[in-house]
């Protein structure tokens, strides 16, 4: 047998080897790395189903709403540690095991089209829709005066943190999570 027959029937198995060997290492490396990753999440005081918000400017209310539903569905849990959550952004404080930073800003308004005011009916409905995604104090708050404010009233952190929201644990970790 010639070294060309040699080869071309050795060629399907070697190439055979090495595929499963190329995805049988990556996958079995991968397993070593991954049970880390909770426990790294957990180290610096946040559990692996967290979302941490950095600085989110708001939008769509019911893409929000939307948003949150399925984060509930998930067990997620939401973590503001950046310097503003305005507008639609205040909806996570609602959702059961969000923390959030002393030095965030929290900016209300009243809902509108992209600034355009609302009919009355849309206004009640949007109002509604929002207030229902705060803790019962701020919920209070916003359906009495914050969703008339056509400016946008800025509510510290410290001062939600008095009203009853939780706090994340320490400034430091607020520091290491600041990327949404």
């Amino acid at each position: 047998m010639n070294i060309n027959a040699l080869f071309a029937r050795a060629a399907p198995a070697c190439l055979h080897a090495f595929v499963l060997f190329s995805a049988v290492i990556p996958a079995a490396l991968l397993m070593l790395v991954l049970p880390a990753a909770p426990a790294a999440a957990q180290a610096i005081g946040y559990a692996p189903r967290t979302v941490i918000i950095g600085n989110d400017m708001g939008g769509d209310v019911g893409a929000r709403a939307n948003k949150i539903a399925a984060m509930r569905a998930q067990g997620r849990r939401v973590a503001i540690v950046g310097t503003a959550c305005y507008s639609s952004c205040t909806m996570y404080l609602g959702m059961a095991g969000t923390c959030i930073s002393r030095k965030t800003q929290f900016g209300f308004h009243k809902p509108s089209f992209y600034g355009a005011d609302l009919s009355p009916a849309k206004f009640e409905y949007w109002s509604q829709i929002i207030a229902q995604h705060y803790p019962a104090a701020l919920q209070e708050w916003y359906l009495r005066a914050g969703r008339y404010s056509t400016n946008l009233i800025r509510i510290s952190g410290a001062e939600l943190i008095r009203l009853g929201v939780s706090e994340c644990d320490t400034p430091s970790q607020n520091a290491q999570a600041a990327t949404h």
